[in-house]
């Protein structure tokens, strides 16, 4: 249930990957079970590839939303699509420790920073450590990319794996129903997304046997050629 201050998230991911799309799906999913809703998108200034931030609240009624922008520790959930983009300062500070149910996306995709230092290396595990630290925890992780690559064939399922990830954990005040209507309403990728949602709700309930299953089913790196004959049979195959 809903209480008078409502339910608040911050959505956070790489702009290009349907981390906007994550807020409005919700956004409808509360509209169809009757309750208010209010979105913010923060896009900065790259919209593909850089830094993208949704302020999102769901109430009783959209009486009950006043301001949209989700101040310190006052967010229910943070659904964390990118690695980096979760671990900055603005997005810990939503966090409440022991409270905030906080669903990361472990998938390492190297900022621009890479580009200016030959020796840049992402620091994962200083990230995850300050989620946990501002989580608690309700600090969850999964590599929704590799899943959703390995399940699909491409990544593009990530960021509604990690919804249904989130529901599964209970982080969400709507319905499984009423995502899933959403998710056909909205008419893009319907199939997929219901299926890359509903396999976040598995992982979070049987995490170690979607692992298992992305681990088989990942292809063995493929034998490089070695021999003058197997270069020109390589080659002249794929340009054919």
């Amino acid at each position: 249930q809903l209480g008078p201050q409502g339910w608040s998230s911050v959505i956070d991911g790489i702009g290009g990957t349907g981390v906007i799309t994550i807020g409005n799906i919700l956004g409808m999913a509360a509209h169809l079970e009757g309750k208010g809703t209010g979105l913010i998108d923060m896009a900065g200034l790259a919209q593909k590839g850089g830094a993208v931030f949704s302020h999102l609240r769901i109430a009783r009624s959209p009486d009950e939303i006043h301001a949209i922008r989700i101040s310190a520790g006052k967010a229910d959930l943070i659904l964390g699509c990118d690695l980096v983009v979760s671990g900055s300062k603005k997005v810990l500070s939503a966090a409440r420790e022991g409270e905030t149910v906080f669903v990361v996306n472990t998938a390492e995709v190297m900022p621009g920073d890479f580009a200016r230092s030959a020796d840049f290396s992402l620091p994962s595990e200083r990230i995850k450590r300050a989620i946990r630290k501002a989580a608690g925890d309700r600090a969850y992780f999964f590599d929704a990319t590799r899943t959703a690559t390995a399940l699909f064939g491409n990544s593009v399922g990530a960021n509604m794996f990690m919804l249904g990830f989130a529901c599964q954990h209970g982080g969400l005040p709507v319905s499984v129903e009423a995502i899933e209507k959403a998710i056909e309403l909205n008419g893009q990728a319907v199939a997929m997304n219901v299926s890359a949602f509903r396999w976040g709700r598995r992982a979070a309930h049987e995490p170690q046997a979607v692992q298992a299953l992305v681990d088989r089913s990942a292809k063995p790196a493929e034998k490089l050629a070695e021999t003058l004959d197997e270069i020109v049979s390589k080659r002249a195959a794929f340009l054919a």
